[in-house]
């Protein structure tokens, strides 16, 4: 079915796929927290199922530097914590936009003095975003000019409480404010962090760190001291969103993705599917310290929906494949308030019309989202609405994923262009699509 090459994919057209998806990855978001939690924490955590992705290997080499025990085997990692220290070197956080936000909260709430560095993708995003509110509570911290890595945090300035707003509704900000307060002589109010996806609010408990919620208030009393915890890592909703969207484009199918992280606030995708007409069905098999499951979904008629600001948060990062599902629903369907799609690891905007146009889909831009007009009859109709074709992922990995989802319900073979940038969250998407395909 797929022709690897080095830097290229070809998927073809899927007949039929299997009736259970290839077991997914730990949750790469979760994953990050794990590791950088257990490494300030005093004591050795045993933490299971980690995301296999070079993103989170980013996380363990950088506390690694700063002085913690990191041994890995396979999917599971044996984390020694405690105190930090200054690296000898710079921190190279790769493509990790999450290991750089939540390290300048934890070595500003610590004391720690270092640069932290990225690849050329990283180095291109915003971090002024995170370093000015860290500024409000005491801490020196440095960016280049446009306001981007390299990022210096300065050692020996102690952190004091403060009433951060946070201008952005973003978890990776809020993690970071939230990291840097257990380390604050004082009350640390963070105001927006409950629109935000709360994995951090839920774990630092665990790890043993009190956190108050009050609404979209998040309040955290420094100083505190992490303690040792063992964790295992559901599965990232992320990464089964792709098979989820298989699911609902190629005729026919029903496919059930298995324990997989059910947190509410990463399930924007699946309500999507919901909404635009997609069977589905989850049930919970598991509570604390994070919901886990199951999930189902059916192929059936799609339709448009429309997606607004109120709900971004909880699936921006599944906004380009909902566009590319959207081309298989009949009808418009629009998406507003998402200009943060333009600093990941591509625009993931322009690189999605740049795509779904080569593959014959219909799709305008706007500044914070765009359109997609699906067929006039939906699929279950037998419509074929994308063409075979070359795409350019733009070294992004969620838009190569996507992009080969696509294919599955297209009229000939898609090839995608820098496909190996899915090593940095699902490594073997490839073999996994491959065998799902398979049957």
């Amino acid at each position: 079915m797929m022709n690897t090459q080095a830097r290229s994919e070809t998927v073809a057209p899927a007949r039929a796929l299997g009736r259970l998806a290839p077991n997914i990855p730990g949750d790469k978001s979760i994953s990050h927290r794990a590791v950088i939690f257990a490494a300030m924490a005093e004591g050795e955590s045993h933490v299971t199922n980690v995301a296999p992705g070079e993103d989170v290997a980013s996380s363990m080499r950088c506390v690694a530097a700063l002085g913690a025990t990191v041994v890995r085997d396979g999917l599971n990692v044996r984390i020694r914590g405690g105190a930090w220290r200054d690296p000898s070197e710079a921190l190279d956080c790769g493509n990790s936009g999450t290991t750089m936000r939540f390290l300048i909260g934890a070595l500003a709430g610590r004391g720690i003095a270092a640069t932290l560095t990225g690849d050329e993708s990283l180095s291109r995003r915003p971090m002024l975003r995170v370093a000015e509110p860290m500024r409000e509570l005491g801490a020196v911290v440095d960016t280049a000019s446009g306001g981007t890595a390299p990022v210096h945090v300065r050692g020996g300035h102690p952190l004091h409480g403060g009433h951060i707003v946070m201008k952005v509704a973003s978890a990776q900000l809020a993690s970071s404010l939230m990291l840097a307060a257990t380390g604050a002589n004082g009350r640390v109010t963070i105001s927006g962090a409950g629109t935000a996806r709360d994995h951090t609010a839920k774990m630092l408990p665990h790890f043993g760190v009190a956190v108050q919620r009050n609404g979209d208030d998040i309040v955290v009393d420094g100083p505190q001291t992490f303690r040792a915890a063992d964790f295992r890592v559901p599965g990232d909703p992320s990464a089964a969103a792709f098979w989820l969207a298989a699911a609902a484009i190629v005729p026919g199918a029903r496919l059930v993705v298995e324990n997989v992280n059910l947190n509410p606030t990463r399930l924007g995708f699946v309500d999507a599917l919901e909404r635009m007409g997609a069977g589905v069905t989850i049930t919970v098999t598991a509570e604390e310290p994070e919901p886990m499951g199951h999930i189902e979904v059916s192929a059936r008629p799609l339709h448009a929906i429309a997606i607004e600001e109120p709900e971004v948060p909880a699936i921006l990062d599944e906004l380009p494949l909902l566009g590319i599902v959207a081309a298989y629903a009949a009808g418009t369907t629009t998406v507003r308030g998402a200009r943060e799609l333009r600093v990941k690891e591509s625009d993931r905007i322009a690189v999605l019309v740049k795509g779904l146009r080569a593959l014959g889909g219909s799709i305008d831009e706007v500044d914070d989202g765009f359109d997609v007009t699906g067929p006039s009859t939906s699929l279950g109709t037998g419509s074929v609405p994308l063409r075979g074709a070359t795409v350019e992922s733009g070294g992004d990995h969620r838009l190569a994923m996507a992009f080969a989802i696509a294919a599955l319900g297209a009229s000939a073979p898609v090839t995608i262009e820098d496909s190996g940038c899915v090593a940095i969250s699902h490594p073997s998407f490839f073999a996994d699509l491959e065998a799902l395909c398979r049957g």
